[in-house]
């Protein structure tokens, strides 16, 4: 069974379920939350539009965390081509820039996967799936060979920072967690409505530049989550975070400040990076988790 193709179906005899269901309310754009980063130096390669990429997934539904299927399970690898229609919309837009080795975890609204018809007996209707995913191989493409300098080249400055690779802006919000809190001390988890009180540093993802930092202030940063008083990926990128939580949000211009930028320091069209951390949840107990 590859549910992630279109609907080529085979019942399962039996699903097992996580030790515990998703929370909080579904995504309504697809989430990609980075949990097995490839150091840069490291990542020779990104999948791209056109790759036959080879995967291992193991899929769940948001509502109940029950597993629907999982190329683990069957020990065999699933391979198909990327951005060609071969797989949901989710996985397509899901699995780009992803380099060998990377682990991520997709939450996919259901435009994005299998709509209000579901896919047989294991998938109803309006689901929205999870997908943990790690890219095992790029078939089609190897790495490229480092240039080789030329002759009458003067040697590089020992000291000179490496030129910076370029890379392609985001196109959904990837939420990558820097600093995970063990589930027995995690108390309380954030949701919309609460009370934030959070540190945060925000970079422009082209070049890195730092435009804002509550640190450099020593001034946590404190808004209502969900209220539309930050950005969309915000809103979006701070739900069920537990107390003293890191993570590192990279967030398409789309769900940012968009064609108008901000000020002299956030361009037209930018894409952000924000490494983030929740200091408290004010006004509600642990025992309303």
């Amino acid at each position: 069974m590859h549910l992630p193709l279109s609907v080529s179906l085979l019942s399962l005899a039996a699903v097992s379920v996580s030790a515990s269901a998703s929370a909080g309310a579904p995504p309504k754009t697809l989430v990609i939350d980075v949990t097995a980063p490839v150091a840069p130096e490291a990542c020779t390669l990104k999948s791209q539009k056109g790759d036959q990429l080879s995967m291992h997934y193991t899929g769940t539904l948001f509502s109940d965390g029950n597993k629907f299927d999982s190329s683990l399970d069957r020990n065999k690898p699933f391979d198909f081509k990327l951005g060609a229609g071969q797989v949901i919309k989710g996985w397509d837009q899901g699995l780009l820039d992803m380099c060998i080795g990377e682990k991520r975890r997709l939450t996919i609204p259901p435009a994005l996967g299998y709509g209000d018809r579901g896919a047989g007996r294991v998938i109803p209707g309006g689901a929205t799936l999870v997908f943990d995913v790690e890219l095992l191989a790029i078939k089609n493409r190897k790495a490229p060979a480092p240039a080789a300098p030329a002759a009458d080249a003067p040697a590089a400055d020992a000291a000179a920072a490496p030129a910076a690779k370029k890379r392609n802006p985001p196109t959904a919000l990837q939420i990558g967690v820097k600093k995970r809190v063990p589930k027995e001390l995690c108390t309380r988890k954030s949701r919309k409505g609460d009370q934030l009180s959070m540190h945060y540093t925000g970079t422009l993802f082209s070049n890195g530049k730092k435009f804002d930092s509550s640190l450099d202030r020593g001034d946590p940063f404190e808004f209502t989550l969900g209220a539309g008083q930050v950005i969309q990926g915000w809103d979006r990128g701070l739900v069920d975070m537990c107390i003293g939580e890191k993570r590192r949000l990279t967030i398409p211009s789309s769900l940012a400040y968009g064609d108008r930028g901000a000020g002299a320091d956030i361009p037209a069209g930018a894409a952000l990076v924000f490494d983030v951390e929740l200091l408290d949840i004010k006004g509600r107990s642990s025992d309303e988790l």
